[in-house]
């Protein structure tokens, strides 16, 4: 019996990358006579398989060469998606980043009366130029299905008081002569409050929406607010003293036990004594904090000679610097950084009401699903039920909205705390026994005089190096 060899017709296969944007054709070869692929075989094939974009013909062509048979053959490309070019805003004053700063004079001492604290402007200066975001180009797959590009990010100009746009809101000017500063995100002109001499019964409590600058002292029972930064040339005595921005003391704060300074910027004076500090920035001082509570998100910093942390807590997210912590008498000296105590009291607020919203939601949802499920038609409803159940809908979409935004700041949160673990303290002459380091959860303890230190967290434990 003869061995019988069939004939096989050529054929063609299509294959779509999984990101859809590329197609490649394999052209098979005919076997004993059968017949070969055509143009038209080819054409169809690709038709079939929905490829509608990015055809190279010359490519599909190529396919039915003799040395390109049983091999894959690139026959159409997809378009890239180009994003969209975020906007920009560029500030044309020094923003409160860039003040502050106090100036270093030659013989190497810090002034601390010339820190350039308020920008001046006039009516028409030019604040904020803004560029709108660039649109993206979408993409397109070789099947012909839309591929959207990334927007562009849009910053909208950052309008606060007594500022003015241009009519295509590219251009932020001052409406009035005035002092600068950005409040809550937008930038704000303010005009200057100034007290010629203390605040006391003469001036009763202060409370203004810009800076304010106070020539004498803010005497003990009284009330500073500032909507913008406040400037002290005297002292703060035993008062309450709030500023959305910076608070500068040329001389120093002697709270006696009484009263609170709080900022929203950074704080610099003199000395602290008997004071309680709460500060969203820095806390900056000359000489000496003694008896003090101080707390700072950023860092505590006694920068001059003398240096010196004596007695109370000082707490700080970030960094804690001294000549000189504790002293020979042992007074309790407490330091804590890798810490912020607003933020964690967020923290659990936040978590609180996170999770009273969602047991309300699921309640919600878990009744919808049941009402669902029973398959009961709004139009048999009475007036009255249909009216309870738009108001559930309404509900249960406003809850959605609200845990999706608590949860967000939940782990902005949560990741802030967990930078905040990699604070340090650093002691560039003495620490005397009886002082407490804390960093994030760790503590240690000086029982003898150490000098020139890092405290530093490392793998859990609280790491003492030599400052270099």
């Amino acid at each position: 019996m003869s061995d019988l060899k069939l004939s096989q017709d050529g054929y063609v296969k299509v294959h779509i990358s999984d990101d859809g944007m590329a197609a490649y054709v394999t052209v098979y070869g005919p076997k004993n006579g059968g017949r070969s692929v055509t143009m038209q075989d080819v054409l169809n094939a690709v038709k079939d398989a929905g490829v509608v974009e990015g055809i190279d013909y010359g490519r599909l062509a190529d396919c039915l060469k003799e040395e390109n048979l049983n091999r894959p053959v690139l026959v159409a490309k997809g378009t890239e998606a180009q994003d969209g070019i975020d906007g920009r805003l560029e500030y044309q004053f020094a923003r409160r980043d860039d003040k502050g700063k106090p100036v270093v004079l030659e013989d190497g001492k810090v002034d601390y009366r010339n820190l350039n604290l308020f920008v001046s402007v006039s009516q028409g200066d030019l604040l904020v130029l803004r560029t709108p975001p660039i649109p993206g180009v979408p993409g397109v797959t070789v099947t012909g299905r839309k591929i959207m590009p990334k927007a562009g990010r849009n910053y909208p100009l950052p309008r606060g008081k007594n500022t003015v746009a241009n009519e295509d809101d590219t251009q932020l000017f001052a409406a009035v002569d005035g002092h600068v500063t950005i409040v809550d995100g937008k930038v704000t002109v303010n005009t200057v409050l100034e007290i010629p001499g203390d605040v006391d019964y003469s001036t009763g409590n202060i409370d203004y929406i810009g800076d304010v600058r106070i020539r004498g002292n803010i005497t003990t029972g009284f009330t500073v607010k500032a909507g913008g930064d406040i400037e002290v040339n005297g002292v703060i005595e035993g008062a309450t003293v709030t500023a959305k921005g910076n608070i500068v003391v040329k001389n120093g704060i002697a709270g006696g036990h009484k009263g609170l300074v709080s900022a929203g910027g950074s704080v610099f004076a003199r000395f602290v004594e008997n004071a309680r500090l709460e500060v969203e920035g820095d806390v900056v001082i000359q000489e000496a904090i003694i008896q003090s509570v101080v707390m700072a998100n950023n860092s505590v910093r006694v920068e001059g000679r003398k240096g010196v942390i004596v007695g109370g807590t000082v707490q700080a997210g970030e960094e804690i610097s001294a000549r000189v912590v504790g002293s020979p008498l042992s007074p309790q000296t407490i330091l804590e950084v890798g810490i912020n105590p607003q933020l964690r009291e967020e923290r659990k607020v936040v978590y609180q009401e996170y999770n009273e919203k969602k047991k309300t939601f699921e309640n919600l949802q878990n009744y919808l699903q049941s009402y669902q499920k029973m398959g009961v038609s709004t139009e048999s409803l009475t007036p009255k039920r249909k009216a309870v159940l738009t108001n559930m809908l309404s509900e249960y979409q406003a809850l959605k909205k609200e845990l999706e935004e608590l949860d967000k700041r939940r782990q902005e949160i949560d990741d802030e705390l967990n930078r905040l673990q990699y604070g340090r303290i650093k002691v560039a002459d003495v620490v005397y026994p009886g002082v407490q380091i804390t960093i994030g959860q760790a503590q240690y303890h000086v029982n003898d005089p150490v000098r020139f230190v890092l405290f530093t967290l490392k793998d859990g434990d609280i790491k003492i190096e030599p400052l270099r």
